[in-house]
């Protein structure tokens, strides 16, 4: 009996395809799939001749698919995911107690990992992997990500059966003590044109809250002279260069907390100077209900981890060398989610 599947054309020839379509760039799919882009150039050349028809079209500056390539491109992705599914079911069969968390970096770093030695402690069946991604939203299946933190508007409120609210952040201007000490900085914000301010730009491009300007603007400072900025591409940074006073940040609780706790550093001004975020930081998982065929085990595995990451405290070993550990760093959701919408 002949293959039903003889019309097909070479399945390599199809990741390829999609890696093209998805980055369209030729360079970008090669360097993804560890190909020469000579080869990349070969298979789709091979791809267009066995299916008689162009996918894509050649621009002055890059490419760009035609309408048989799109339509190509639909069937191609529900092919390759439903491949894609069927191996995650058959791998997560001998993969039962590991879980891969998604987080922004600095959230991971702040907020998360001083989390997993309590986490570990509690669940040593857990076998827990943090993969930071900043700059786009996790696709759960694609990454192979169980958990992921995501941020959503504040005004929208999220409820879903895949995604709970995790916490709102908190943004308050902080610095090292030694500039209060020393007396560069008052209590008055009229000071801040005085002293560098750290700004950190990939955070300012996410939330109007997290600039600089738009807190001048509220001290009434936007026509004041300019003030030097320290300019950062990552909130780790940005917030290390606080921490070593040379500058102030604008910090985001609860992420700042333990440096606060610590006394590395300072709310300059008064408590009530604060602003939130205009969105919310979520925790999504995947829907595993309706793909998994080892549903049972690796959904109570997913939810014992859930109530964990959120729950469990600040690692105490962490915690020796700070003062006082303030009470929200402390507890989960439950309590967090007062503050969200």
């Amino acid at each position: 009996m002949p293959s039903p599947y003889r019309s097909l054309p070479p399945l390599g020839t199809t990741r390829t395809f999609e890696a093209v379509a998805r980055n369209l760039s030729f360079t970008r799919a090669a360097d993804e799939l560890a190909l020469t882009q000579s080869a990349v150039s070969h298979q789709i050349r091979a791809l267009e001749d066995h299916l008689g028809t162009r996918l894509f079209r050649r621009l002055h500056r890059g490419i760009e698919l035609t309408v048989d390539g799109r339509t190509f491109l639909e069937g191609t992705r529900a092919g390759l995911d439903s491949i894609l599914l069927a191996s995650e079911r058959l791998r997560n069969q001998h993969r039962v107690g590991v879980l891969t968390v998604a987080a922004p970096a600095a959230f991971a770093i702040w907020w998360l990992v001083p989390r997993l030695g309590r986490f570990a402690a509690l669940h040593p069946e857990i076998e827990v992997r943090i993969a930071t991604i900043d700059g786009r939203e996790p696709d759960l299946w694609r990454d192979g990500i169980d958990l992921a933190v995501v941020k959503r508007p504040a005004r929208i409120a999220v409820n879903q059966s895949t995604e709970m609210p995790l916490l709102r952040e908190v943004v308050f201007p902080v610095c090292s003590p030694s500039l209060i000490s020393g007396g560069s900085l008052t209590r008055s914000p009229s000071e801040l044109t005085r002293y560098p301010l750290i700004e950190c730009e990939a955070v300012e491009a996410e939330d109007v809250e997290f600039s600089w300007s738009t807190w001048l603007d509220r001290f009434g400072l936007d026509g004041a002279p300019a003030t030097r900025r320290l300019r950062f591409s990552h909130f780790g940074v940005a917030l290390s260069a606080a921490v070593d006073g040379l500058g102030v940040a604008l910090g985001r609780s609860p992420m700042v907390d333990a440096e606060l706790a610590a006394g590395r550093l300072v709310r300059p001004f008064a408590k009530r100077v604060v602003a939130k975020a205009s969105e919310i930081l979520a925790l999504a998982w995947r829907d595993s209900g309706a793909h998994r065929t080892s549903g049972s085990r690796r959904s109570g595995t997913s939810h014992l981890t859930r109530r964990a990451v959120v729950n469990s405290p600040l690692d105490p070993a962490e915690c020796q060398h700070r003062r006082r550990i303030p009470a929200h760093a402390r507890i989960g959701w439950q309590a967090e989610q007062r503050d969200a919408p």
